[in-house]
């Protein structure tokens, strides 16, 4: 209960003691993870002035389903409160970003990369396109919002961030075939108990996807057949080749796919 309304409080601050001031800084979409039936969006931030606070109501249309968004790894991670609320049937999330909710702690430095990736399962079989907008709610009201503390004073100022919203194409027009092959960092991770591996296939191959523990000993065996080209996913529930679960701890994944061989690190956590 304490630490509600010690939230409460530092929300109220920002909604009341600012005034509105220039841009300084916009909200972009970086390139989404597509596999066929999940995409996931990196929504990255590009700010010019320490950040203190955020807030991001977002709407995406129809024909998926978010079913989480992660913190994971982002440059959210300097703030001590991130908040992803999921407005089921709205096809909305207001993601909010406060720092000092449990101490002192510095404002998000200037720069430039991914605060929050949102994970879509896309139940439309015949979506093309997914797109993500800014938009505001009532009751609570929450609008695009940036803060910040004024270089003069110790005043808290909030501005609108840039952000015309972004169309995520899939599907018959769409890329359906990678151009380049990549190995992408688990998801979600650190996971408890499943986590899915994505990786791009340019051109039809056989696959190796082995599990193996920091010892170098092979856990599980994912994959191990011919793939056509395309955005494959594969899920590990965190079990080895008897299916028992494995303790926790860190893993490598590695991959081979003709003459690419990459390995990517993963954590479970129980």
């Amino acid at each position: 209960m304490k630490r509600y309304n010690i939230i409460v409080v530092v929300l109220v601050v920002f909604l009341f003691s600012s005034v509105y001031a220039a841009n300084v800084g916009k909200i972009a979409v970086s390139e989404a993870q597509i596999s066929e039936n999940q995409i996931i969006v990196p929504i990255e931030l590009e700010n010019s002035v320490a950040m203190t606070g955020m807030e991001l109501p977002l709407k995406y249309s129809d024909g998926v389903v978010l079913r989480e968004v992660s913190f994971e790894g982002t440059r959210s991670e300097n703030f001590d409160l991130t908040v992803a609320r999921i407005l089921e049937g709205q096809n909305t999330v207001i993601l909010a970003f406060i720092p000092m909710v449990f101490g002192e702690k510095t404002d998000l430095n200037p720069g430039s990369g991914v605060i929050a990736n949102l994970v879509f399962d896309v139940i439309d079989p015949e979506l093309e396109a997914v797109e993500i907008t800014p938009t505001t709610t009532e009751s609570p009201n929450h609008e695009m919002l940036f803060v910040y503390q004024s270089s003069e004073s110790s005043e808290l100022i909030t501005t609108t961030p840039e952000f015309e919203g972004i169309t995520v194409e899939f599907g018959n027009t769409g890329p359906n075939v990678p151009t380049t092959f990549a190995l992408h960092q688990n998801y979600p991770n650190p996971f408890n108990p499943a986590t899915m591996i994505n990786f791009d296939l340019p051109n039809p191959a056989h696959v190796r996807l082995d599990v193996f523990n920091v010892l170098g000993q092979s856990v599980v065996t994912l994959k191990d057949e011919y793939m056509e080209a395309g955005f494959q996913s594969v899920e590990w529930n965190g079990t080895d080749y008897s299916g028992g679960p494995v303790a926790t701890g860190v893993y490598f994944y590695k991959i081979s796919a003709g003459d690419r061989v990459e390995t990517k690190k993963m954590m479970l956590l129980k």
